[in-house]
């Protein structure tokens, strides 16, 4: 079994579909962020969980200079379309690596 810690989420935001990999630093931000570890999102979770993740993945990615600039979360939720937390082909669920 797989155990890496990322999560790929779908997004569809202003008129595109991307798909973000929220990967350990996003995942360690949530988790100071919300004060919870990421295995309660999966019976607590809630839009606006994998809203900030797909938008620290946003962030994280252009940062690093591999994506468009990121508007702060709120002004970034304006543009939120659809979000959807997807497994990799080899992960039973979207949520990998949690307990």
């Amino acid at each position: 079994m797989k155990n890496s810690m990322k999560i790929t989420l779908r997004v569809a935001h202003g008129g595109a579909e991307r798909t973000l990999v929220a990967g350990p630093a996003a995942i360690v931000a949530f988790e100071r962020h919300w004060g919870m570890g990421m295995g309660k999102i999966q019976t607590e979770a809630r839009v606006e969980h994998l809203a900030w993740l797909a938008h620290r993945a946003a962030w994280q990615e252009a940062e690093a200079g591999n994506g468009p600039a990121v508007k702060p979360f709120d002004k970034w939720l304006d543009g939120l379309e659809d979000i959807e937390a997807v497994a990799d082909e080899a992960d039973d669920v979207p949520l990998d690596g949690t307990p």
